[in-house]
């Protein structure tokens, strides 16, 4: 099934490159992060949001203005956000070494935080699903965990130095259990709690190091909905979708296995991919080419039409060439 992918709406308005887009929970704000050390939130015009179309007429914002601006809170780039969950605050990872925490109150946004620890360059945060704890990393190889106490105070609880080189980017396994990270070491590592500190369970090593993973960096890594596979993306110009090991590991702290590697679409880096939410297997790309691809996990029947041996596989059901001038650093999906 081919899918057609057309632009509805150009949002402009900062003045240095686009690191980073991140949905509320709820999907009526989108923040965007530069740098130019600014975050803006975009909000969609209700007439527009009911036509979900593109305004009419040289308006090419599709109804969607920008409804506040965050800065002073960081002298570099802003690479990375995340909201909580309940869509009330919002961190912010800097290369000035810092993650800033912002909370809205009555539509105001004000920051309440700023988690400082990491050597340099934070390149990602994100908020765990039960509210309570931040995963931060960066350039000085390590992971960082953050937890929430009361009157909005953050301690680190545990910082890791598992990776050889500069870490990516980090993600919660859906039910909060499990936080995965990549680097350019060409690894994934898994971590999860136990009771006193947080271990690593597992590390899916690059090819160079005889593993199941990529030959290259890997920029980011994305969960389905259920937290039964995530995805990786790498400088090798290959997608790895990760499915869980049957009978290893617990529910939520599962071990992982390489189910299938997309390779000869990309020709260049892909920077960044999300698996989109509810339910649906649809995995969006951006990379080094400009370009934006989506890929569709499909089943087939073998020859023999026995059902029992359906396989399933990922086909690329839409590309969008030339989506920006420069290289795709962030893709997003709704989260509806």
């Amino acid at each position: 099934m081919a899918l057609n992918l057309r632009m509805v709406a150009t949002l402009e308005g900062h003045t240095d490159r686009v690191w980073a887009v991140s949905w509320s929970p709820c999907g009526n704000m989108l923040a965007s992060c530069s740098g130019d050390k600014t975050v803006r939130m975009w909000r969609r015009q209700p007439a527009a949001a009911a036509a979900q179309q593109p305004m009419p007429g040289p308006d090419k914002t599709g109804g969607w203005q920008c409804s506040a601006k965050l800065e002073d809170a960081h002298t570099r780039t802003i690479r990375s956000l995340s909201w909580s969950p309940d869509g009330r605050y919002l961190a912010m990872a800097s290369f000035d070494a810092t993650t800033s925490v912002w909370k809205q109150t009555a539509g105001i946004w004000e920051q309440i935080a700023s988690l400082e620890g990491h050597e340099n360059e934070v390149k990602s945060a994100a908020w765990c699903p039960d509210g309570m704890h931040i995963a931060t990393c960066g350039r000085d190889k390590s992971v960082w965990v953050w937890e929430s106490l009361p009157g909005d105070e953050y301690a680190c609880v545990d910082v890791k130095q598992g990776h050889q080189q500069d870490v990516k980017m980090v993600a919660w396994h859906p039910q909060g259990e499990q936080l995965i990270s990549c680097s350019y070491d060409d690894s994934i590592r898994c971590w999860a709690s136990d009771g006193d500190e947080w271990t690593c369970t597992q590390t899916l090593a690059g090819s160079a190091n005889d593993g199941p993973g990529h030959a290259s960096s890997v920029w980011a890594i994305s969960f389905n909905a259920e937290g039964t596979a995530f995805a990786s993306c790498s400088a090798d110009a290959t997608v790895k979708v990760w499915g869980v090991v049957p009978g290893a590991g617990r529910p939520t702290v599962p071990q992982w296995r390489c189910v299938e590697t997309i390779a000869d679409h990309h020709t260049r880096p892909i920077f960044t991919l999300d698996w989109a939410k509810q339910g649906s297997q649809l995995i969006a790309t951006g990379d080094g080419d400009n370009c934006i691809r989506i890929f569709q996990q499909v089943e087939t029947v073998p020859s023999t039409g026995e059902a029992s041996e359906v396989l399933t596989t990922w086909q690329q059901v839409a590309c969008r060439a030339g989506a920006h001038d420069a290289d795709i650093n962030c893709v997003q999906w709704h989260p509806k």
